[in-house]
């Protein structure tokens, strides 16, 4: 795929691997629509694009917007009045925590951004790729929606949900000729994983030490190649790869530590 001169719109793209993508996909010629909630991020984010610009009429805009309100972000995309060949579905927020401990809200706010961010956009992005028969979806989920992990009862639905979707999505929308994937990334060095790491339980933390950290910028690169190939599952590192393939063992593996774990602290 040529990506020179192509409408890119990526949400989530004021930080970490939203930015990442955002960055190698200027350095490769598109034009590149950041959409995040707090415009001063936003603001820094695009400058950052920006001096990754390989053309001279390359542009970089941003969109202040949150994709868990259908009818704002309906109106900040009519604003700008740009039809996107790439669509990169990279908004979401993690918030681990003990299932019994946490607040409902707590549920909803996860599942509004992770999963119905991610239907919302495609709603409002993909009318205009059906009508040229042509365009790109990349949805983002996570290593957490092959296997269930103790700790993120509401992240992993979440994300599993987005895989779900994914699939259904591609089935849909490839008679158009719009091509759909889904990304499976693993921990990755973002401001994000701080957040997480600074709440998840004990428990957690024990059964997951040791697992492997990759940088946006390496996500981005091989989320990039997925695309260039068309690949409809995504799947940056080794680690992941493996998890990947092994999924049913592994998840059964970690139910079994969690459970010794946790059964062990009780007593």
């Amino acid at each position: 795929m040529n990506f020179s001169g192509k409408n890119v719109l990526i949400s989530g793209g004021s930080s970490g691997i939203g930015l990442a993508i955002a960055k190698l996909m200027a350095s490769k010629g598109a034009n590149t629509t950041l959409l995040a909630r707090r415009k001063n991020l936003l603001e820094e984010a695009a400058q950052q694009v920006k001096e990754k610009h390989i053309l001279d009429d390359q542009q970089v805009s941003i969109i202040s917007s949150d994709v868990s309100d259908f009818d704002r972000l309906q109106a900040s995309l009519k604003a700008t009045k740009t039809s996107y060949d790439i669509l990169v579905n990279s908004a979401g927020i993690a918030y681990p925590g003990l299932f019994y401990e946490m607040e409902p809200e707590i549920f909803k706010k996860v599942v509004d951004i992770n999963y119905l961010g991610t239907v919302n956009l495609s709603k409002l992005i993909v009318p205009a790729m059906i009508d040229k028969r042509e365009g790109y979806i990349v949805n983002i989920s996570s290593l957490a929606a092959l296997i269930g992990i103790y700790g993120y009862t509401a992240y992993a639905p979440s994300k599993y949900a987005v895989r779900g979707f994914s699939h259904c999505l591609r089935a849909e929308l490839k008679p158009y000729g719009i091509y759909v994937s889904v990304a499976y990334p693993p921990d990755t060095d973002t401001p994000q994983l701080v957040y997480e790491r600074s709440r998840i339980p004990d428990i957690t933390r024990k059964i997951t030490e040791g697992g492997g950290l990759m940088s946006p910028e390496k996500v981005a690169e091989v989320i990039l190649k997925g695309i260039e190939k068309k690949k409809f599952t995504i799947i940056p590192g080794f680690e992941g790869k493996v998890l990947y393939r092994l999924a049913p063992f592994f998840d059964n593996y970690m139910y079994r530590q969690a459970v010794r774990l946790a059964s062990k602290s009780l007593k």
